[in-house]
């Protein structure tokens, strides 16, 4: 009979624990509440210098954290976007699912890159700083033309502000909800996609409209002076 060996910790394992550990650890608390020490100890590293090693620094772990999830995340939403314009289907209720289908299965992975992503945007340095300059923001990116592409003839300033604040929405929410383990349920998630709908296709009031509507000029009553 022989013995099983024993397995071999080697660097790309070490890596992932680093990243995964660091992913959990921000989720909770935010990225500028936790130190490289704090990420050590709670991944089992005895080693002080091991995320130096593998990452150069705490940012450098933020974005190889970033292009790791990422990379499948974008995949996924590249696959779905394929089959939802295969079927004819992109309107509005297609794209906020292109958002968040991709999300709520990485939380079923027992993942917790969607809370660390809702903590990331309340850091006014995520983009400047954190977020890798080789990874596309797809979710601002794509989700803008998609979500322009849907909602038809609305004023360009309208939906940009509309894409953002459905993505904030679905950072948050989901977010929250993998922080505290509840299961998502298909009920409640189709219950969220049809409010997030509902957010960006509402008709623009008169009252926004008019705020839109260019401003005459003051007419010139000669009591200016020089």
């Amino acid at each position: 009979m022989t013995t099983p060996r024993r397995r071999h910790v080697t660097g790309e394992s070490t890596r992932a624990l680093l990243m995964e550990t660091a992913e959990r650890l921000f989720a909770a608390k935010g990225v500028e509440a936790v130190t490289i020490k704090e990420i050590q100890q709670e991944a089992g590293q005895s080693n002080a210098s091991v995320t130096v090693y593998h990452f150069g620094s705490k940012t450098g772990l933020v974005r190889a954290l970033i292009q790791w999830r990422s990379g499948r995340l974008d995949k996924r939403r590249d696959t779905l976007l394929e089959q939802t314009r295969a079927e004819g289907h992109v309107d509005p209720r297609a794209v906020v699912w292109l958002l968040v289908r991709p999300l709520v299965e990485s939380i079923r992975d027992g993942e917790m890159f969607v809370p660390f992503l809702a903590r990331l945007s309340e850091d006014p340095r995520a983009n400047t700083e954190y977020w890798p300059t080789d990874v596309a923001d797809w979710t601002q990116e794509e989700m803008q033309d998609l979500v322009g592409g849907a909602l038809g003839d609305m004023p360009e300033r309208l939906r940009r502000g509309r894409t953002v604040q459905l993505y904030n929405s679905v950072l948050n929410l989901l977010g929250e909800q993998a922080r505290s383990g509840h299961r998502i349920s298909e009920l409640q998630l189709h219950n969220y996609v049809d409010a997030w709908v509902g957010m960006i296709t509402a008709p623009v009031s008169a009252e926004t409209q008019a705020l839109l509507e260019p401003r005459e000029p003051a007419p010139d009553d000669g009591t200016a002076t020089a």
